[in-house]
């Protein structure tokens, strides 16, 4: 019974986890391929976005750190010789813009408020204020969205056979660079490989 109860509470405490976080993620492929018959990975040289000032070094190290502990914990072994995987990631940035509708009332004195039935029109009397819709306020709020994007590729063939992705909202430069290492745990979560036992 004592198993149960803390299985339920990691299982609950995993969902909280998972609803907190501002990323989204995504994987592509894997299903088809044979994931199993990869067993050595290198990496690659991260895809060149201009955009990224500033995230390069820092980004870089975190992103190879935990992508590398992660696939490490699937199975793969790190093997810049003679790799049957090829790793690389990308970092990119859009600017988005998120609307909202804030409807906007008056209210005014008491009236006739018109209600249908079946027997035809019935009216009744308020006396006290009732809201009146004059409008919509439309509010523009600016926000930079990140993708991180990781591909396995095969080497022999050249394709990617697996790509995870998270996307979401940055609140800052400094709060991104702290979540990178969650954000590629996550993506890596997504690999369709059993966790070494």
């Amino acid at each position: 019974m004592k198993k149960i109860i803390i299985l339920g509470l990691a299982v609950v405490g995993m969902l909280l986890w998972q609803a907190c976080s501002n990323y989204t993620y995504y994987s592509i492929g894997g299903k088809n391929a044979n994931l199993s018959k990869y067993h050595f990975f290198a990496w690659l040289p991260p895809v060149d976005t201009t955009t990224n000032a500033g995230y390069n070094d820092l980004a870089d190290q975190s992103i190879r750190d935990e992508a590398t502990a992660q696939l490490q914990k699937k199975g793969l072994v790190l093997n810049s010789r003679r790799p049957d995987l090829l790793v690389r990631y990308a970092i990119m940035f859009k600017d988005r813009v998120r609307y909202y509708d804030d409807p906007q009332y008056t209210y005014v004195g008491g009236g006739f408020y018109p209600r249908v039935s079946r027997w035809g029109n019935i009216y009744y009397r308020y006396a006290g204020p009732y809201p009146v819709y004059v409008g919509s306020e439309i509010e523009r709020v600016p926000y930079k969205q990140g993708t991180v994007m990781i591909d396995l590729i095969d080497r022999n063939t050249r394709h990617v056979v697996w790509r995870g992705y998270a996307v979401g909202e940055m609140d800052s430069q400094k709060q991104s660079l702290r979540d990178l290492p969650e954000v590629v745990d996550g993506i890596i979560n997504k690999l369709p490989l059993s966790a070494m036992q």
